[in-house]
């Protein structure tokens, strides 16, 4: 799941799709994202606020053994 957050109101919110659409100026990859409040929006991925974390990315590392 990629997280990411809200277009709108700024809260958690997930990406559900990707898309890649032509454009005259190139390929421009697009999302479905849906917040927890309910906004959905269909939006390029360049246009979000912050990039998209990998909820198992997000999770903090196992200490390392010496």
């Amino acid at each position: 799941m990629e997280l990411t957050s809200c277009p709108e109101c700024g809260a958690t919110a997930a990406i559900e799709e990707r898309h890649v659409l032509e454009s005259t100026d190139g390929p421009v990859e697009h999302a479905k994202v849906r917040c927890v409040t309910g906004h959905g929006f269909f939006l390029p991925v360049a246009s979000l606020d912050r990039p998209a974390v990998r909820r198992e990315a997000a999770r903090p590392l196992p200490a390392r053994r010496r």
